[in-house]
């Protein structure tokens, strides 16, 4: 009672002069803010997680960083909300303080879970390289609600597949996951005269080292045939793939803000060597009227035997959008074919059409973005030339879908020696282009 005497007595001294009485109300109206919140921290004496049908609780609890027994610090509770919703498990995930009467709270994760498994499945799909085929798929996410992934896939038509992946992000200790992925494949080759017959047999294992890197070691046998009515080119290769990432995105699917960096070195071991070194810088930075401004740059060196039937080309929904596929027997020597590429896209992005959940929900819903592609392709690296450029210009939609993250539909319009071409372009593809 008598330091409140004093303290208000020290407010009335301050207050008679015009001048402290005018620089005291600036700093207490700016601090005011910061009291109130001050005053609002409450105790965590508990944490609890609500929602849950399948999933186990300690898919969840390994994932909550904030500590119990001290005051609520938000910045953690989103953290910890976001690595939540990048286990991609969930539809909506929250947080919110209950308050207790002795004046701490408990702190509560709500958590929707999105549909994880579909039953056995035959539908038509669409793969703009491949064409349209007929697809049997069985797809369980969060297997025995232990964050595990069994896919079986059957295909017929413009690919005629056998796919079988099964997947565990956590199976020994401290976030060190495990995959197996076999596949036999055969389909037509986009532009060269002659069909594809694959077969691979990939172990991958990986491991986070803290929250912000991944190191992923990945082994595969693979065996793959070109084929046409005059000759088969067969090749039979060890690839111990080698892929290192810095990621420092919010979230996965539809990033905010952050960084991705990935290095891979991808050797082809075995008659007809070659290596493959890749590099994608991504960043993504909050712009005006809650837009995101993401930018990406790919670049790729191959080393060793180059022949045209492991040639890349440019005009695609992961590269330069815009442009017509290439057709069968194109001219492998223009603008649009080689081994060594540098690309880049810019795309500003903003998230409409909201499903909030709560105040501090987190908001998904549909996606709409505009963007600008480049890039020059050639043979050899030292023969990159500008005048070799292509560009793209479009706009395109992301729709959130299960299982998926999300569906990709860009328009777009290609761009050679600074003209737009007239055509429009359609592309499809499953999740954001980076």
């Amino acid at each position: 009672m008598v330091s409140t005497y004093k303290f208000l007595n020290f407010i009335s001294n301050i207050l008679k002069r015009p001048v402290s009485s005018g620089l005291f109300y600036l700093v207490f109206f700016l601090t005011l803010d910061d009291i109130i919140v001050a005053e609002q921290r409450h105790q965590i004496k508990k944490i609890e997680i609500l929602g849950l049908n399948k999933t186990k609780h300690y898919i969840i609890e390994r994932e909550i960083f904030h500590p119990v027994n001290t005051s609520l610090d938000s910045s953690l509770a989103n953290l910890d909300r976001n690595r939540i919703f990048n286990l991609g498990l969930f539809d909506n995930v929250s947080w919110r303080i209950m308050p207790l009467e002795n004046g701490n709270a408990i702190l509560q994760y709500l958590i929707i879970e999105s549909i994880n498994r579909t039953p056995p499945l035959i539908f038509p799909a669409y793969d703009e390289e491949k064409g349209w085929s007929l697809n049997g798929v069985m797809i369980i996410k969060n297997f025995q609600g232990k964050n595990r992934t069994i896919e079986t896939i059957a295909s017929i038509g413009g690919e005629k597949r056998l796919q079988f992946l099964i997947n565990d992000p956590w199976i020994f200790g401290n976030h060190i996951s495990l995959s197996a992925f076999i596949e036999q494949n055969s389909y037509d080759h986009l532009f060269l005269d002659r069909s594809v017959n694959v077969k691979n047999i990939k172990v991958s294992i990986g491991k986070w080292y803290g929250e912000k890197i991944k190191f992923r070691f990945s082994p595969t046998l693979t065996s793959k045939n070109f084929m046409n009515k005059n000759d088969t080119l067969s090749y039979k290769y060890l690839s111990p793939e080698i892929n290192l990432e810095i990621d420092t995105r919010d979230i996965f699917w539809n990033p905010t803000s952050g960084t991705r960096i990935i290095q891979s070195v991808i050797p082809k071991l075995g008659e007809n060597s070659f290596y493959v070194w890749n590099q994608s810088f991504s960043f993504y930075i909050p712009a005006f009227f809650k837009t995101v401004l993401a930018f990406n740059t790919t670049v790729q060196r191959k080393y060793g035997h180059k022949s045209d039937v492991w040639m890349s080309y440019l005009g695609n929904s992961f590269n330069v959008r815009g442009w017509e596929l290439p057709e069968k027997k194109s001219v492998l020597d223009d603008y649009r074919f080689g081994h060594d590429y540098v690309f880049s896209s810019l795309e500003l992005r903003k998230l409409v059409l909201n499903k909030i959940n709560g105040r501090l929900g987190f908001t998904n819903g549909l996606c709409i973005v505009a963007f600008v592609d480049g890039g020059l392709i050639s043979r050899e690296w030292e023969d990159l030339d500008r005048k070799k450029f292509i560009g793209g210009v479009g706009l395109g939609v992301r729709i959130p879908v299960p299982i998926l993250q999300s569906l990709r539909i860009d328009v777009g319009w290609g761009i050679k020696d600074n003209k737009l071409i007239n055509e429009h372009s359609f592309h499809f593809a499953v999740q954001q282009k980076f």
